[in-house]
């Protein structure tokens, strides 16, 4: 679960959003910080278990003010030069079915992640 929400202030550029997290929040350079928008409740048997959230994506704090962030999306790869063949390495991925009774299949819609994130959104700190 996560704790405080913050959101998403302004939109920068295509690169870089400024979040209402700072240091007198508690942020600090490399938090990690997802942008939501809040889904639909999943009660079950009476019991709530939380929001199906779509997550829109994940960003990182780059430079930490008082009362706000900058943050940005932050790849890192390693390349190793003495292997150029590396280069040419494909991950595949590939979706098998589980072995589930389709009666008991609740064909709830999962988020997909496509929303584009909009100022007022919702960020929440990861754990690193």
């Amino acid at each position: 679960m996560f704790g405080h929400s913050y959101k998403v202030i302004e939109i920068v550029n295509q690169n870089t959003l400024l979040i209402d997290y700072g240091f007198s929040a508690g942020a600090q350079k490399g938090d990690c910080m997802r942008i939501v928008a809040i889904g639909d409740a999943v009660v079950i048997d009476g019991a709530d278990y939380g929001t199906l959230d779509t997550i829109k994506d994940v960003v990182e704090v780059v430079i930490p003010y008082e009362k706000f962030s900058v943050c940005q999306k932050i790849t890192r790869t390693v390349n190793n030069p003495l292997a150029p063949l590396f280069a040419l390495e494909k991950t595949m991925t590939k979706l098998n079915p589980l072995n589930v009774d389709p009666d008991s299949m609740s064909h709830r819609k999962i988020p997909n992640g496509d929303s584009k994130i909009q100022v007022g959104d919702i960020a929440q700190k990861i754990d690193n």
